[in-house]
């Protein structure tokens, strides 16, 4: 997720002083589980722990519209009702199928007995034009119709083109629905590369996914007195990403705008985004991410300056991210637990760190070093692979008859998802090696 798993779990545990536990246990049940939801939890757990520092916080009270917004917020010189919501591309994604597509690909390859990788897929687009604006659609078939259409037309080509004994496999479709272009090269497995357009930028100001989410939000606000507001976090939207503008797309500024024109009843929406430093290779240290609020109130409402203040203060709050948006995404609808530092090491003198969990795995016989930390251990297994470096560490201090003199936990802080256990080695021990 975007934010560390110890973080999160001191959140909730400092959250139990201002809620019953009920609340608590139930934002711990969505976070336990697999699924886009996961998210969303996340950030209202962040959220809720942030605002409960300045002020009362009630969760869930009624409306007289039987609604039940997620934050009742007072600390006396400012009071307000709002919505914590999660904005992502799903629906896009759902309605262009690119990655499954080439996930259905890459199974119809491997029942041919072609290796893993080695496709480069190309998908063309189109613009659909509407009295609204342009938006651009990829040229797919729809999601339910993908599985047929890799087994009925895309699988028999290849197999054909093997049959004839053909290399590099080649199709291409082009017609009124769908169009795209497959090269396979088995020469270049594991890799493999794709291309399309971009369908997630926003070009229409009131038909978009963040547009979506504040709209559902105004409803479940509906009745509400006094200031109201909505809280998104990012979970992976194009509109919150940080992008050069483009004269064909909308911001998110503009969006939000149009939405408080448009629903006169909300007053501000604050925005979460995630923002990285832009990675270079002349830095060693990890990736700064750091989140960044943009808050938006509706003209007239007299509660901006104390809302600027108490958001800007909240801000010093919020867990520190742990990764961006788009991978968080992903990783919220695996099972376990991610994968800290599995396959890192750190060597210098008579010391090697591992990762402890990895460790603790090795320990268990569910994997060994050589397994560089795969996720997927028995294909990893299947892959060419390079001597381990601190299986070698290892190997070479005992060919030399060192044992470890110290070992030792070194602790990460809430924002890490492991630790590092350092094995120190001494000098030759007769134990185990010649006299001198």
């Amino acid at each position: 997720m975007v934010f560390a798993r110890r973080a999160l779990q001191r959140r909730l545990n400092e959250l139990r002083e201002a809620f019953d536990g009920d609340v608590v246990d139930k934002l711990a049940a969505r976070l336990n589980r697999p699924g886009k939801d996961r998210l969303a939890a996340m950030w209202e757990v962040a959220v809720l722990h942030a605002l409960a520092k300045y002020g009362t916080l009630r969760n869930e009270v009624p409306l007289p519209s039987g609604r039940r917004p997620d934050v009742s917020f007072d600390n006396g010189a400012l009071r307000f009702t709002a919505d914590i919501t999660v904005v992502s591309d799903e629906g896009l994604d759902d309605d262009n199928p690119y990655f499954e597509l080439s996930q259905l690909i890459e199974a119809a390859k491997a029942k041919l007995g072609l290796p893993i990788g080695g496709v480069d897929l190309r998908v063309k687009s189109k613009r659909d034009q509407s009295a609204r604006g342009i938006r651009t659609v990829l040229r797919l078939p729809p999601r339910k119709q993908l599985h047929a259409f890799v087994r009925d037309l895309i699988a028999p080509q290849l197999r054909d083109q093997m049959n004839a004994g053909e290399k590099l496999l080649r199709i291409t479709i082009d017609d009124n629905e769908v169009g795209l272009d497959i090269t396979i090269n088995p020469t270049r497995s594991p890799y493999s590369s794709g291309g399309f357009a971009a369908y997630d930028a926003p070009t229409i100001k009131d038909r978009n996914p963040l547009y979506n989410a504040l709209k559902a939000k105004a409803a479940q606000l509906r009745g509400a007195e006094g200031v109201t507001g909505v809280i998104v976090g990012d979970g992976d939207c194009t509109a919150l990403a940080d992008r050069p503008p483009h004269w064909a797309e909308v911001s998110a500024t503009t969006i939000v705008e149009e939405f408080l024109r448009q629903y006169s009843s909300i007053d501000f929406v604050l925005l979460l985004m995630v923002r990285e430093r832009p990675w270079s290779s002349h830095r060693a240290e990890p990736a700064e991410r750091w989140v960044r609020p943009m808050l938006i109130v509706r003209q007239g409402c007299q509660a901006k300056d104390q809302l600027d203040v108490l958001f800007s203060t909240m801000l010093v709050e919020l867990p520190k991210p742990v990764a961006m948006p788009v991978n968080a995404a992903l990783r919220a609808r695996e099972t376990g637990y991610g994968l800290g530092h599995y396959g890192g090491c750190l060597m210098g003198g008579r010391k090697i760190r591992i990762s402890s969990r990895e460790l603790v795995e090795i320990l268990a016989g569910l994997r060994t070093l050589a397994d560089d930390g795969a996720k997927n251990i028995e294909a990893s297994r299947r892959m060419p692979r390079q001597p381990n470096p601190a299986q070698a560490a290892f190997l070479r201090n005992l060919q030399e008859g060192r044992l470890p003199t110290v070992i030792s936990v070194i602790k990460a802080d809430e924002n890490g998802n492991d630790d590092w256990v350092e094995f120190e080695f001494g000098n030759p021990d007769p134990a185990i090696s010649p006299f001198s």
